[in-house]
């Protein structure tokens, strides 16, 4: 497997739950780090607990369901890095409502956030990765993607569509060596689960969920395969023990 050493990680909300995890994982393998999201406190705050050099990383406040925003990331970390090895699309929006209780600006906030975003990412990163020689995109997705979940009608679907969009991209440009990966943990233990449970009629009655890190380790694993490898899907989950 490849080193992550001083190769240049994207993470979109890096702030808080997987995306934070992630931020520790690779920092802890060398890599540096452009961490984006619309909270600057909650990023300045990640960013410092991962005890870098300021050399070593980069915030970027923006809102990455603006194609704007996300010309300014990639521009940004270029700036700073001069390349940019992998960007991870992490961020991600859910609400927990039946469909008919749903807004039209609740839906289009969640397909703008989940699937429009990696859009405007495909956008500035595979020209930029033809030009550099090779990359690699890992959208983060969700077992929701893989079946419809009442109440999350919206959300599973801009998964599902994510999994899909994915998949016919990465065999655009796979033949640039540019990889692209997408990840789809099961239940995981975050605020933005947590949440979502909180507001639900019919909250998760999962026993066991996946911790943070558990979903930054198979990033990890992803970003370190080695160059001819490629993991184009994968689904993560936990076993039926306990802790």
């Amino acid at each position: 497997m490849i080193s992550l050493k001083n190769k240049i990680v994207v993470i979109t909300g890096a702030s808080r739950g997987i995306g934070a995890a992630i931020c520790r994982h690779m920092a802890a393998e060398g890599a540096r780090l452009v961490l984006t999201g619309r909270n600057m406190k909650r990023l300045k705050a990640t960013a410092v607990s991962l005890g870098l050099d300021k050399k070593d990383y980069h915030i970027v406040r923006a809102d990455i369901t603006k194609k704007a925003e996300m010309k300014k990331i990639v521009s940004s970390a270029r700036r700073k890095f001069g390349r940019i090895d992998i960007f991870i699309n992490n961020a991600g929006v859910g609400i927990h409502k039946p469909v008919i209780e749903l807004t039209e600006k609740q839906f289009d906030q969640i397909f703008n956030t989940n699937l429009k975003a990696v859009y405007f990412s495909f956008l500035e990163l595979i020209p930029l990765y033809r030009r550099q020689g090779g990359g690699q995109i890992i959208n983060i997705s969700s077992g929701a993607g893989r079946m419809g979940v009442p109440g999350l009608a919206a959300y599973s679907s801009s998964k599902a569509a994510l999994n899909v969009f994915s998949e016919a991209v990465a065999g655009e440009v796979r033949n640039d060596s540019i990889k692209i990966s997408v990840l789809s943990p099961a239940s995981t233990d975050t605020n933005f689960m947590s949440n979502m449970s909180r507001k639900s009629k019919t909250p998760s009655k999962a026993a066991l969920k996946l911790t943070v890190d558990e979903v930054a380790e198979a990033v990890v694993f992803m970003a370190r395969q080695n160059k001819n490898a490629w993991t184009s899907m994968a689904d993560i989950r936990p076993l039926l023990i306990k802790r």
